[in-house]
């Protein structure tokens, strides 16, 4: 089966192109239609959908309010980046769910409409590219007569995506949408056989032909010759002329060893060639691994709330790599997750936690419902790392532990000489199992993923000498 990709800026005309593949009985795998299953009531992303970007985003029916998610993701380019880091995993399992079904069914040509398939990567499943085309100017002025958007909103959304002219220079296949519908259909007709001309082609090619059984064939029986010619003046050639040149006696020989040089040589090019081949292949399995894993650390270490957790983290002098980390252990950024044990918010903050903090920071008309706000949680969690910092001089893992199990734990195990042998620092290794131990193992671990990815210029945990939480 060929897998044919259908792309093309906003407005450009895929839908055209894909409702006539789909009348002529080919399958068709439409983004924008698994993207709403997904999001439709019950569907598999809303919850994860609702949890981050909150119930105002959600229409009363229970689905996704798409519109009033789309001003907000097309004016915030954060925003957008967090839709789609959330989105990518639920759309590319379910696209790949559907590429198998129309494997399975048999089909010759499938057809994956997807608007941003170079930006996601689909392309690279893909036999070849179909691009929709218009140029810019209709392409506008068919987005704001479609949606009803102002020419400011119009461009807003032209230009947050790969442009309609970048992804005809990458595409196999242009068909341009500027002229009438006939045209444009015509256009598909003619590019359907050439797609259905290759599948063809290559089945043929993977088809065995069976082999017949050979049939003798009855040669007339030549009459002998007799011993003399009839015409004893005939002159008869030697056997030796009637040989084919190849097969004549060389007049001068070819030297011995260039011949074995030349063999050498040849076998070194077919040794290299043999190399480089294998080489590629080894690279090319190299970068799809690298891209799988940079796929796996983006799904599995994601950030949201980034500015806020900078600007906090500078505020009390922290890391805000360790700052994140805290918050993707403690809560997955989920900011109104409560523990079963009554903890509340990103940072995960205990009542009598949070409400002495509150104290400590002056905060009028505290009540512990503040912790479901994202940046009251995070200033609150910051606080307090800062306050753990002052007391166990900025050792990260020790901060960890103590926000974790308290520091009048952390303080007990430093007094140990099983546990510390400076009194300072800890032992990782040494310490009793538990929770404990496993959760400063996980945050240390994500706390150099976050700086790594994220923060790689950033300063350390705590600067030296910051003690403002302990003012």
């Amino acid at each position: 089966m060929r897998l044919i990709g259908i792309t093309g800026s906003i407005a450009c005309g895929k839908s055209t192109v894909s409702r006539e593949l789909f009348r002529r009985g080919y399958p068709v795998i439409d983004g924008d239609v698994l993207a709403r299953e997904l999001t439709a009531p019950g569907g598999a992303a809303l919850a994860e959908i609702r949890s981050v970007f909150g119930d105002q985003y959600i229409s009363a029916d229970g689905s996704l309010n798409r519109r009033q998610l789309g001003q907000l993701v097309f004016s915030d380019p954060e925003a957008r980046a967090r839709l789609d880091r959330l989105m990518g995993p639920f759309l590319r399992n379910l696209t790949m769910e559907r590429i198998d079904q129309a494997r399975s069914s048999g089909a010759s040509l499938c057809f994956l409409d997807m608007p941003l398939l170079y930006e996601k990567g689909y392309d690279r499943y893909c036999d070849a590219v179909w691009c929709v085309w218009l140029p810019e100017d209709i392409q506008l002025r068919r987005l704001m007569e479609r949606d009803g958007f102002s020419q400011e909103d119009a461009l807003k959304r032209m230009r947050s995506v790969m442009s309609s002219d970048r992804k005809a220079d990458l595409a196999s296949v242009v068909i341009d949408n500027s002229g009438s519908v006939e045209d444009t259909l015509r256009q598909v007709s003619e590019q359907l056989q050439v797609e259905l001309r290759r599948s063809e082609a290559s089945s043929a090619r993977r088809r065995r032909v069976p082999v017949q059984e050979s049939v003798p064939v009855q040669h007339p029986v030549k009459p002998a010759e007799p011993l003399y010619p009839e015409d004893m003046n005939v002159v008869y050639r030697p056997d030796a002329s009637r040989r084919k040149p190849s097969e004549r006696r060389v007049a001068f020989p070819f030297p011995r060893w260039l011949k074995t040089a030349l063999i050498a040589f040849a076998a070194v090019l077919v040794v290299a060639f043999t190399a480089q081949l294998l080489m590629n292949a080894y690279l090319v399995n190299r970068q799809q691994k690298h891209i799988e894993e940079q796929e796996a650390i983006d799904n599995n270490y994601p950030l949201y709330y980034a500015e806020e957790i900078r600007k906090t983290a500078a505020e009390y002098h922290l890391s805000p790599a360790l700052v994140a980390a805290v918050i993707r252990n403690e809560s997955s950024f989920r900011p109104t997750i409560e523990s079963p044990v009554g903890a509340m918010g990103l940072m995960q903050l205990m009542p009598a936690t949070a409400e002495w903090i509150a104290g400590k920071l002056h905060v009028d008309n505290y009540s512990f419902n503040m912790m479901k706000d994202p940046a009251k949680n995070i200033r609150f969690g910051c606080w307090y790392l800062s306050y753990l910092s002052s007391l166990f001089n900025s050792d990260p893992y020790c901060v960890v532990c103590a926000y974790h199990a308290g520091q009048g734990e952390v303080t007990g195990w430093l007094s140990n000489p099983l546990y510390s042998s400076d009194h300072k620092t800890l032992i990782p290794n040494n310490l009793p199992e538990g929770p404990t131990k496993q959760y400063a193992g996980r945050v240390t671990r994500d706390y150099g993923i976050y700086q790594a990815k994220y923060y790689d210029q950033e300063s350390s945990f705590m600067s030296p000498g910051s003690d403002t939480a302990a003012d």
